[in-house]
């Protein structure tokens, strides 16, 4: 193997963005000293066009995100909680799932990673992809509802419900709300906040099976959550509907504003995903 002083980061590297650190890597660079019982994995997070940078004064270290292999839960699947992610990636024919969480990132220099290759047993889809770089951007550009309503939706305990019926819930791709039709407006007591609660769902290689699944959940959430919720003084629930990616135009999109599962999932009396350990 090349020293660090031989081998240079050049515009030709095979690292992109998702690709994965090798197990010698990861030992190497001390991320994880018992990778093979804690399954740990390393994710590269860094933007393809700056990992192609070969100026080193501009751009001269490479970020990634320690993860590790777990078991899907559709509560984090396709980025709806932005601090936690399952994502999907092949080793071969086999689907596995990486979990990677925001805080965990760190950077290394670009020529200290040159000496080694990209860990190529694993393949990423184009879907996969787009999720985690949605992901990536999402810590920085997500929507903030009223104070006073996320403080109702948490006092009523209505998140719990939509969290629980979500754990199933991993084929929707997005979760929308039309709170007030989009106005942001902190409403007095005794006021309730008009709330309409959008699922959208990929069509898939079924789209009319897709469809009675998004529909059933919708049905499960409205009863559930509906139940919590005080109509009179809180949040008044008008409708949860699901919509295929496919009929959900970019004219009726800007009147939503995505809801982020994080108000229930990272709340202080719930269990949460703590990072690898090391």
């Amino acid at each position: 193997m090349e020293s660090f002083a031989q081998k240079k980061w050049t515009r030709e590297t095979p690292w992109r963005q998702g690709s994965l650190f090798t197990e010698a890597a990861i030992k190497h660079f001390g991320i994880s000293p018992s990778i093979d019982k804690e399954e740990i994995c390393a994710v590269v997070i860094s933007h393809d066009c700056d990992l192609a940078n070969d100026n080193l004064e501009v751009e001269s270290c490479v970020e990634f995100i320690i993860g590790r292999f777990v078991k899907a839960n559709g509560t984090y699947k396709w980025g709806k909680v932005p601090r936690t992610l399952h994502y999907p990636i092949l080793l071969g024919k086999d689907e596995r799932y990486i979990e990677i969480i925001s805080t965990q990132k760190s950077t290394i220099p670009k020529d200290e990673l040159a000496q080694f290759e990209p860990d190529d047993r694993y393949t990423m889809d184009g879907s996969s992809l787009a999720t985690l770089r949605s992901w990536l951007a999402s810590r920085y550009n997500r929507a903030a509802f009223p104070d006073r309503f996320v403080t109702r939706m948490q006092k009523t305990k209505a998140e719990e419900k939509l969290s629980k019926s979500m754990e199933k819930g991993g084929f929707i791709s997005f979760i929308y709300f039309n709170l007030d039709d989009g106005n942001n407006v902190e409403r007095i007591d005794g006021d309730p906040y008009q709330l309409s609660i959008v699922l959208v769902f990929p069509p898939g290689d079924d789209p009319s099976e897709s469809a009675k699944k998004a529909e059933d959940l919708a049905v499960e959430i409205f009863d559930k959550v509906s139940t919590r919720l005080n109509s009179a003084t809180d949040i008044s629930l008008k409708s949860v509907f699901a919509i295929s990616e496919d009929d959900l135009p970019v004219s009726r999109a800007k009147l939503l504003t995505r809801w982020s599962l994080e108000h229930m999932t990272l709340r202080s009396d719930t269990e949460q995903p703590g990072p690898p350990s090391l």
